[in-house]
């Protein structure tokens, strides 16, 4: 084969790879489509006219047993978590009779590494890192705040349980990004703080 043969098989596969390429880039547009869809066609968050309560039986020091309690806006129905970080989980299901771990927006007492560890820098510094709209409170709880949940936000309160036997929870929120910035968003903080207030654990 002679020189021009064979610079005209390079170009020949030069734009094979070309089209290729350009052809893989198309699938991936019209694959992120749904994605993007999903995030413009999030539900308004449309809340109800009474309250469900959410009840749990913990352990503190020297195997102190206590029922703890909150009210949530019924729409949030109790869910069943198998983390043992989180407990009194319940989740937004507005169509359905009980809640399902991994949905969200959802409420839920925590004490994985995020709570845990905003709240343990709090007591240092009086802040953490990350910290957006951070709120000192006095009495039960140390502060509230809003903070990044891995692709989520979570809007929380910080405090220690079970007279101060469990450190570093957090009462907390969790939502879509999305949600931010808007009247969802603000519908889910009323909602937080009305459970936040009505909280309570007693001795059994």
């Amino acid at each position: 084969m002679g020189f021009l043969g064979k610079l005209t098989k390079i170009i020949d596969f030069a734009n094979d790879v070309k089209n290729e390429l350009e052809q893989n880039k198309a699938e991936t547009v019209v694959e992120s489509e749904p994605v993007v869809q999903r995030k413009q066609q999030l539900a308004d968050i449309e809340l109800a006219s009474s309250t469900n309560i959410i009840e749990d039986i913990a352990f503190g020091e020297n195997d102190q047993k206590y029922r703890l309690t909150y009210k949530v806006n019924a729409i949030f129905k109790e869910a069943k978590s198998h983390a043992g970080e989180v407990m009194m989980l319940a989740t937004y299901a507005p169509n359905e009779d009980y809640g399902a771990e991994g949905d969200v927006p959802y409420v839920a007492f925590q004490c994985d590494d995020v709570p845990y560890t905003a709240l343990e820098e709090y007591k240092e510094k009086g802040t953490f890192s990350g910290a957006i709209e951070l709120t000192p409170l006095t009495g039960r709880y140390y502060f509230k705040a809003k903070k990044k949940y891995y692709e989520y936000m979570m809007y929380f309160y910080g405090l220690d349980c079970y007279e101060g036997s469990w450190e570093n929870m957090g009462l907390c929120m969790v939502y879509p990004m999305e949600y931010v910035g808007t009247e969802n968003e603000k519908k889910l903080m009323t909602v937080l703080d009305e459970v936040a207030e009505s909280y309570t654990e007693e001795k059994v």
